[in-house]
This record gives structure tokens, C-alpha cells and sequence, in this order.
């Protein structure tokens, strides 16, 4: 492989990187055809991959041509990292979230880069000390919310960032994402707080819609495109209607340094999606973004201006593979023509913290009496739970900043507040929340 010096440097003369992916099954099969297409661009080549299980993904590993393409299988990561570490330029970490800090430090250990799914992990404590394990990396860490990528959205920060639309007075997010009862029953950690010594703080917030809580951080940010700005203190209730230990519905209002007004609603317990409508509110000007949109000729990014002067402005790009494009981002900085990754490790501190603040704020998780909950059963057994009229509830936050608890919902119960400083409350308020 290229060399890599104590600067992190590529030889120059290295074209196609050597890549590993860790993990086969779950999202880590995205990964495996993004690397693909890359490796028929003749950007990266795939030389080896690893599972637990390797025996299960017999079908993948002939679809993929895995023996045609040269790619090692290995039944454990570390003998991966071990067997391939001299010719690994960088390696992709699609794993479970309690797995990343562990996986990343060795890595780094090895001054191997790497490519991190997102979130990095979701307990404050932890992403201090993969910070602290970053310093050592030979190549910055790139973590995968995959929406920073679009041009579009950058040119917007642009105009927000050159005061074109006045001061942003509020940023709302409404997600309503439907998963059936055995989305919380796929693997041991999915919906927990807490499993062995790890705190894992699975939800709706922290995971399946956590790009868009990341989004509204990045509009806030005030220093460069590639900023995101530091939580201050938030507002929330957490309710669950599953039987996990963990929260499926969040409503949540926070202050950054910046923005006094944000606005998050989301729930995996409802009957059907919401489009996904970023909304920040200017002095100028309305704006509202969907980043994952469907347009004439397929997916893209919207955005819609609506001015004060009641002239609406539209915009639209379209894009192909989300994913791919952030690998080959990544790529192309490690071959040095990009200054940077995309979001560094650091970038997704201010996530991190409001993640951890939902909970100090709330307290506990309030649990939603089936009389409240309509059961959807689907034709192989499985079903969904969706709380009534949770559209309406969610809407009118959203609207009126109202918690459940203030729209005399029966089934509501009042919250709490934190500010960030309360972070280090973390680990006890999880306990208490287990108890």
C-alpha cells in the first residue's frame, strides 16, 4: 500500500485505495455495494470483509463475487486487521453503535483511517475518549451522516451564513418513521438504555432519524460551512409505547449558541411516514429542505424559499447514492484532493450532547397505556403500534411549542430541563430511568 507517514501522508502515486469493510450483514451490506460500484469506478479496491457468521451470507458473497474480486472473509475483525493491516489504506464501520469506540481505537492503534457509521456513539462519556483516541489517527476519522454531502445544502448554509435571509429565529423537524414491533426485537442492544457496561441510548432520536437532528446543528453553525453549534440547554419528554427499556416517541425544544428555538418531534410509533421537511425559519425568509426527496427524475434535495415579499424561490438537485458519494468523499481526501472529511469526529460532538440532554432534561419515559395505542397487524405476524392522533400531537408542537403534557393529553406527563453543563448527569439519570 501507499505508505503512510506519522503526517498521515498517501504516496501520491497510489490510485485505487485498499478497503476493508467490517461486517456483512445489516446496513453493512449497503456498504458492500457502495464499495462495489467505487471499485468498478476504479477508486477503491474491497480486499476483505469479516462477520461473526460468514457461513450466513453465502448468497451475498456470490452476488458480489467476492472470490472473483480476491476479497478475504475473515469470522473476526481483529484477525482481519491483523491479516490485511499493511495493505489497508482505510477501512468502513457499519457495525452495531456499542461497537464503534472499540473498533475505531483499534484502527487507529493500526494507522489504519477510518470511515465511521453514524452516530459514533451516543454516550457523551464514551465520545470523549474517542476523542481522545483520535489524536493518535494518522488520517481524520470520517463519521457517515450522509446529508452533509449535498451541494445544495451547502449553498443554502452559504446564503445563511452571508446573512441573506436575516437571523434564524427557529428550526422545527417533524419525523414520523413507522417500525413494526420486530425492528426492536433484530439484535440485543436495539431499544436499550443499557446493555453489560455499555450505555447504549438506542432510539428514534439517537439513530434511525439522527441525520436530521444533526442537519438542524449543521444550519445553526455559524463558522464555516462545516460547523455545527454547541447545544445549550433542552426541553424534552420521552415516551415509549414498545416494550423496551428505551424511548420511541421524543418531543424535544433546545437553544444553541445561536439559535434560541429549535423544535424536534419524532416517533418510530406511528401508522404511516412523514415527509422529512428541515424548516428554519429566518427574518427574511421561510426555508424548508428535504434532503431526501423524490423528484421527476428520481431522488434529490429540495429546497423551497418562501420570502416575505411572498416570492417563493425553488431549487433542486438531484443525487444517486448517498452513501457511495460519502465513501468516495472520504476516498478522495485520503488521496488529498479534498483539505478535509466531510464530518470529523469533532463535528459531531454538539449531536452527542443533545442526544445525552434528551434524557438528563426528561428524567424518565413515560410509558403509553394501550388504550392509547392502535395495533396495525401486518400479514406475517408482525405489527406496528402507533399512538392515536400522534400526527396532530406532534403538529401542534411543532405549531405552538406545546408538549404533550401542556395539549391535556391524558396519557402525557410533564418533562424536564437541562443545560449542557448537566451532561455529566448522564450515567445516573440512565440508571435511575432502568430502575
Amino acid at each position: 500500500m501507499g505508505e503512510k507517514t506519522s503526517t498521515g501522508t498517501m504516496n501520491s502515486e497510489k490510485k485505487i485505495l485498499s478497503t476493508g469493510i467490517i461486517g456483512m450483514g445489516g446496513f453493512a451490506a449497503a456498504h458492500h455495494r457502495a464499495i462495489n460500484e467505487l471499485e468498478k469506478k476504479g477508486m477503491v479496491k474491497l480486499c476483505c470483509t469479516c462477520d461473526i457468521a460468514p457461513e450466513n451470507f453465502k448468497q451475498m458473497i456470490e452476488n458480489l463475487c467476492f472470490e472473483k474480486r480476491g476479497v478475504e472473509i475473515f469470522d473476526n475483525y481483529l484477525k482481519m486487521l491483523d491479516g490485511c493491516e499493511e495493505k489497508l489504506d482505510f477501512v468502513t464501520i457499519p457495525t452495531p453503535i456499542p461497537l464503534h469506540a472499540e473498533m475505531h481505537q483499534q484502527c487507529v492503534k493500526k494507522q489504519i483511517p477510518v470511515y465511521l457509521e453514524k452516530p459514533p456513539t451516543l454516550d457523551y462519556q464514551q465520545f470523549i475518549s474517542m476523542m481522545e483516541v483520535e489524536q493518535y489517527a494518522t488520517k481524520q476519522t470520517n463519521v457517515g451522516f450522509n446529508f452533509i454531502i449535498q451541494k445544495l445544502r451547502h449553498r443554502i448554509k452559504q446564503r445563511i451564513l452571508s446573512n441573506e435571509f436575516g437571523n434564524i429565529k427557529k428550526i422545527t423537524f417533524m419525523g414520523q418513521w413507522p417500525r413494526p414491533s420486530s425492528y426492536f426485537r433484530r439484535s440485543s442492544w436495539a431499544g436499550k438504555l443499557k446493555l453489560n457496561n455499555d450505555f447504549v441510548l438506542d432510539s428514534c432520536f439517537g439513530n434511525a432519524i439522527s441525520h436530521y437532528v444533526h442537519n438542524i446543528l449543521f444550519w445553526c453553525g455559524k463558522g464555516d460551512i462545516f460547523s455545527w453549534d454547541p447545544v445549550e440547554e433542552v426541553h424534552a419528554e420521552l415516551y415509549r409505547t414498545h416494550d423496551i427499556q428505551g424511548t420511541d416517541t421524543v418531543f424535544a425544544i433546545a437553544s444553541t449558541r445561536h439559535v434560541n428555538n429549535i423544535r424536534i418531534a419524532l416517533t418510530h410509533a406511528c401508522a404511516e411516514k412523514t415527509r422529512d421537511i428541515e424548516k428554519i425559519y429566518c427574518e427574511n425568509a421561510e426555508i424548508h429542505f428535504e434532503g431526501n426527496a423524490t423528484g421527476n427524475n428520481g431522488y434529490c434535495a429540495q429546497c423551497t424559499i418562501y420570502w416575505n415579499n411572498r416570492q417563493k424561490e425553488m431549487i433542486e438537485e438531484p443525487y444517486e447514492n448517498l452513501l457511495r458519494d460519502n465513501i468516495e468523499y472520504y476516498a478522495r481526501y485520503l488521496l488529498g484532493e479534498h483539505q478535509r472529511p466531510l464530518i470529523l469526529l469533532s463535528d459531531t460532538e454538539p449531536f452527542v450532547l443533545f442526544n445525552g440532554l434528551i434524557y438528563v432534561a426528561a428524567k424518565k419515559i413515560t410509558q403509553i397505556p394501550e388504550q392509547s395505542i392502535e395495533r396495525i397487524n401486518l400479514d406475517n405476524g408482525d405489527y406496528f403500534l402507533s399512538i392515536k392522533n400522534i400526527k396532530e400531537i406532534a403538529q401542534k408542537f411543532i405549531e405552538t411549542g406545546k408538549f404533550p403534557s401542556e395539549q391535556n393529553i391524558q396519557w402525557a406527563r410533564s418533562g424536564g430541563h437541562a443545560k449542557c453543563d448537566q451532561i455529566k448527569d448522564l450515567h445516573r439519570i440512565i440508571w435511575n430511568i432502568i430502575s
